[in-house]
């Protein structure tokens, strides 16, 4: 059986890949597993909120802002014109799947083994039989999959747990030069999380893999697409990136849509995601980071200093979607000389 379209994994990246190309009348199957816990904190940026619409039915609790700490300085910024989402990931997840579906894509409960491309179609062979299609949409995380189309070869190793704990309204990041802790709060729970460059953390909790060092060198290739995670749309600093998939799936639908009708070629995508996805500006504040030094200045000027704490909110809720070359010197005064 041929399809226009296969996208692999549905999460946000997956489903929203798939709901481009289906609403416009293209044969799409979606293939996942179904199976498998997302480990996430669950938290949609204030850039999310703007852009796109959100739904009472994942969502858990509002957000006031973030409290940002690194050994026993503590710093706190409260959004002034901004906010977040703290969400259900599953229900999440299972919001869009079913827009999919609705949207006329097909869904396979399968795990894919291999792809294989060649001039007219994708043979994906999955545990249970093999599908064809035009193209395909590589969606599914930190992978085996995407690692053979030049994905993802930079992770870090978390884990993650549900405690009973009275929650705040505060998104919680324990700062370290090798990655962060996090406290999430939920309706009436709280997500705990910790994360390591070296190996998973000797705690209990779900395992997952995180993609850090930004986009993969190459996302597309004759007839593949790497979106969301696959592609290492992440950010460095605060490990987010369900606006990045959700939007690199839409680019990807997009484009393809525009391959099949002879509007463009499937390098657009390329362009496309570059052209929004500004990731410089959070390089350049982990690439900072990285000094212990440098961490233990940033959080003592986001305690201490207003107009250092609101520059760092607008880098969070992308507000200032560019460092200019006069805020890169501010950033390096303060937390640099």
């Amino acid at each position: 059986m041929k399809y226009d379209a296969a996208v692999i994994g549905a999460g946000p990246a997956g489903s929203f890949a798939a709901i481009g190309l289906a609403s416009l009348g293209y044969r799409t199957l979606l293939i996942d597993p179904c199976n498998k816990k997302k480990v996430c904190a669950g938290i949609l940026t204030a850039q999310y909120v703007r852009e796109f619409e959100t739904d009472e039915v994942y969502i858990e609790r509002k957000l006031k802002g973030v409290k940002i700490s690194f050994r026993d300085i503590n710093g706190e910024i409260n959004y002034r014109q901004a906010f977040e989402y703290s969400i259900d990931r599953e229900t999440y997840d299972n919001f869009n799947l079913n827009k999919a579906l609705s949207a006329g894509s097909e869904l396979k409960k399968d795990a894919v083994v291999s792809l294989h491309e060649t001039d007219q179609w994708i043979e994906i062979k999955t545990k249970k039989d093999v599908v064809y299609a035009d193209y395909v949409v590589i969606a599914s995380g930190v992978s085996d999959l995407a690692t053979q189309f030049g994905g993802l070869k930079q992770y870090a190793y978390c884990m993650q747990q549900r405690k009973d704990a009275t929650p705040d309204s505060y998104f919680e990041m324990d700062m370290k030069t090798d990655g962060y802790s996090w406290v999430a709060p939920k309706k009436d729970y709280v997500l705990t999380g910790t994360s390591s460059l070296i190996d998973y953390p000797d705690i209990p909790g779900d395992k997952a893999l995180i993609p850090v060092g930004g986009p993969v060198e190459r996302t597309y290739f004759s007839r593949v697409l790497l979106a969301g995670d696959a592609a290492g749309f992440v950010s460095p600093f605060e490990g987010e990136g369900i606006y990045y998939a959700r939007r690199s799936g839409e680019i990807a639908a997009e484009v393809l849509a525009g391959v099949m009708s002879g509007e463009n070629n499937i390098a657009d995508y390329e362009k496309r995601w570059k052209n929004e996805f500004d990731f410089s500006t959070l390089n350049v504040v982990s690439d900072l980071l990285a000094d212990e030094d440098v961490l233990e200045k940033f959080v003592r000027e986001i305690r201490d200093n207003e107009g250092f704490n609101e520059f760092v909110e607008n880098i969070l809720t992308k507000e200032s979607k560019d460092l200019s070359p006069g805020d890169i010197s501010y950033l390096l005064g303060k937390i640099v000389h």
